[in-house]
C-alpha cells in the first residue's frame, strides 16, 4: 500500500519539477543554476517510475516521445533525460507490454506536436491522459491514469503558482 502511494507521490513531484525547469528556462532566462539540481531530481524520479512494472510503459513511452518530438532542447532537460535513462538502466527496466508502450508513446508524441493539439492552450496535453483513462476503463489498469493525472497535476500546479507569483 505504501509503495502504491509512493509511486504516485513521485509522479506528482516529477511533474512539478519538470515544469519548474521549464519555467526557469522559458520565463527566467535560464539563468538560475538550481535548474540542474531540479533536472537531476526529476530525472531520478522519472527513471524510478520507469522501473515500476505497473506504470513503466507510460513513463518510458512519454520519455521516448520527448526525444522524437525534439522537446529535450535545453541542457537542463538533457541532464534530466540522461539521469532518467541511467537510473532506469541501473535499477532495471521491467519487461514491457509493447502494445501499451507504443500506445503511450504515440499519444505523448501527438501531445508534443503543436500542430495536432486539440485545444489552443499551450499547456494542454490531453491525448496521453485521455488514452490512459481509456486503458483504465477498457483494461482496468487504473494505475496508468492515476500516475499521469498526478504528474499532470504537479506540472499544472507549478504553472499556476508561477503565474500567480508573476502577478504579484
Amino acid at each position: 500500500m505504501l509503495a502504491e502511494i509512493f509511486k504516485y507521490l513521485v509522479a506528482f513531484v516529477a511533474g512539478f519539477a519538470v515544469k519548474w525547469v521549464d519555467w526557469i528556462d522559458d520565463e527566467m532566462g535560464g539563468k538560475e543554476k538550481k535548474k540542474y539540481i531540479l533536472a537531476i531530481f526529476y530525472g531520478i524520479s522519472i527513471g524510478y517510475l520507469i522501473t515500476i512494472r505497473s506504470i513503466s510503459e507510460l513513463f518510458l513511452g512519454a520519455l521516448l516521445a520527448q526525444v522524437f518530438a525534439r522537446k529535450i532542447d535545453t541542457l537542463a532537460h538533457m541532464i534530466g533525460f540522461f539521469v532518467a535513462i541511467l537510473v532506469a538502466g541501473a535499477i532495471g527496466i521491467p519487461t514491457q507490454d509493447l502494445s501499451f508502450l507504443f500506445f503511450f508513446f504515440m499519444l505523448a508524441l501527438l501531445d508534443e506536436l503543436a500542430g495536432l493539439r486539440m485545444t489552443n492552450f499551450d499547456e494542454e496535453r490531453l491525448m496521453l491522459p485521455i488514452g490512459a483513462f481509456a486503458v483504465a476503463i477498457l483494461f482496468s489498469r487504473w494505475e496508468y491514469f492515476i500516475a499521469i493525472a498526478l504528474f499532470d497535476i504537479g506540472y499544472l500546479l507549478f504553472g499556476f503558482l508561477s503565474k500567480r507569483q508573476k502577478r504579484r
